[in-house]
């Protein structure tokens, strides 16, 4: 047995998430036999590049609610991507998401990632639509058919509890906010399951992580740094692609800029009291 350390940074770490999840025996299941649908997200988007349905160029259109440039915020809607509905591994193209979830069953699978997550197995969710976006449109459906949610989230978005959070948080409930207005949709542990850095390493090479610090600079920012103990060859694989994780460049993904924010009239900044 052997127990090694490496550094993910938060780019490397999704790559490793997706890699883990496409191979999750749960994820092949949809993948060849059913149904399933990968929702826009930054950690979504390097799941459709690894199943080739987008080139990596275009993940940052991948994505819906980001947090950039030091706020929540939106990407422009004309350029974003639609979330992809899956059957026995192939696109469809003819039907909304929307529509397309009506026919799921028990063994189909929601893939859709998270803003935060706790130690109590719960997954957080921002919320800029007033009427829930992709939460509000699926997650009713989901939990009375009893179909898997997976939520792909490195533990950069660990927090104390998101049930704390979400007590908070509301989009009429905030008097200001430095950015996008938004709720937090509390996934209940039993309900979502959390796929992590953790269990990607175990899905790929057999081996028992643990977090061991966080953080960094100089580009290392959001960092976390594990452990992993297994097998000889198997950790020694680990970190050979940990070591090619380390040439991950980070997803920029840009907002939707402020003058269509001050054009629909959702413009937050000038919302800001003036410091006394």
């Amino acid at each position: 047995m052997m127990i090694a350390t490496f550094s993910l940074s938060p780019a490397g770490a999704k790559r490793l998430i997706a890699r883990g999840l496409i191979n999750e025996p749960v994820f092949q299941q949809a993948m060849t036999h059913g149904r399933m649908i990968i929702a826009v997200g930054t950690t979504n988007s390097y799941i459709a590049e690894e199943l080739g349905f987008i080139s990596a160029d275009e993940q940052p259109r991948f994505a819906a609610g980001v947090v950039s440039g030091g706020v929540p915020c939106v990407t422009a809607a004309d350029t974003r991507f639609a979330n992809i509905c899956l059957e026995n591994g192939r696109i469809i193209k003819d039907v909304s998401w929307e529509e397309f979830i009506m026919d799921f069953n028990r063994d189909d699978v929601f893939v859709k990632g998270a803003n935060a997550f706790d130690a109590d197995g719960n997954a957080g969710v921002l919320l800029a639509n007033p009427r829930g976006g992709t939460v509000g449109g699926s997650f009713g459906v989901l939990a009375a058919r009893g179909c898997k949610l997976l939520v792909p989230v490195g533990h950069e978005k660990f927090i104390p509890s998101c049930t704390a959070a979400a007590r908070l948080m509301g989009i009429d409930r905030l008097d200001y906010s430095l950015g996008q207005r938004c709720g937090l949709a509390l996934l209940p542990a039993g309900f979502a399951r959390i796929y992590t850095e953790i269990d990607a390493l175990k899905t790929l090479f057999a081996v028992e992580a643990t977090i061991v610090a966080a953080g960094g600079v100089r580009g290392s920012e959001g960092s976390v740094m594990l452990v992993i103990n297994g097998p000889d060859e198997a950790v020694k694989d680990a970190l050979a692609l940990a070591r090619s994780l380390l040439n991950e460049k980070p997803l920029s993904v840009p907002r939707q800029s402020c003058k269509d924010c001050q054009a629909s009239g959702n413009c937050v900044f000038k919302e800001i009291p003036p410091k006394d």
